[in-house]
C-alpha cells in the first residue's frame, strides 16, 4: 500500500463549501489510503516445508509469494499480496518442490475453493481477503 502525506483544509476534510473558509485550518493527514471501489486487497501467507523456489503464483500480475527467510535472497521479487478487482476470480498455483504433487509433497490450502486435487485454488473476493498455503514435503 503507497502512503502519502497530504495537507488539507479542515473545510474540505468536512466537505463543507465557502462558507467555512474563514474558519479553515490546515490538517496534516500523515496517511492516506486511495482504493478504487472495485478493488480488493488478496493476501498470501505461505508455510511449511519450505525452500527458496517454493511459491505460491497467481494468475494475475504480481503474486509471487514465498517463505519471509527468502524475501531478500538473489531470487525473483517476492510479492504477497495485490489489489485484485473485487469478485473476479484469482487463480493460485504452487511450485518449488521435489517430486510428483500429491504423492511426494502437497499443499493445505485456506481461505480458497480447492481445485485440480489441491495443486490450485480459486477465490473471487469481495472484500479483503488473506490466503494461506502449507507446504509439506522436500523443497527443490
Amino acid at each position: 500500500m503507497k502512503r502519502i502525506s497530504l495537507v488539507v483544509g479542515v473545510a474540505a476534510l468536512a466537505g463543507f463549501s465557502g462558507l467555512a473558509r474563514a474558519q479553515d485550518r490546515p490538517v496534516d493527514l500523515s496517511e492516506v489510503e486511495v482504493r478504487g471501489i472495485n478493488t480488493v486487497i488478496l493476501r498470501i501467507k505461505v508455510s511449511g516445508d519450505l525452500g527458496p523456489a517454493s511459491v505460491v503464483l497467481g494468475d494475475v500480475a504480481g503474486i509471487n509469494c514465498g517463505a519471509p527467510q527468502y524475501l531478500y535472497t538473489p531470487h525473483e521479487n517476492r510479492q504477497c499480496w495485490v489489489w485484485v478487482q473485487r469478485h473476479s476470480p484469482v487463480t493460485l498455483s504452487i511450485r518449488g518442490m521435489k517430486g510428483a504433487f500429491g504423492t511426494d509433497w502437497k499443499v493445505a490450502w485456506n481461505g480458497c475453493k480447492v481445485i485440480d486435487g489441491g495443486a490450485r485454488c480459486v477465490i473471487a473476493p469481495d472484500e479483503d481477503s488473506e490466503v494461506s498455503a502449507v507446504f509439506s514435503g522436500t523443497p527443490e
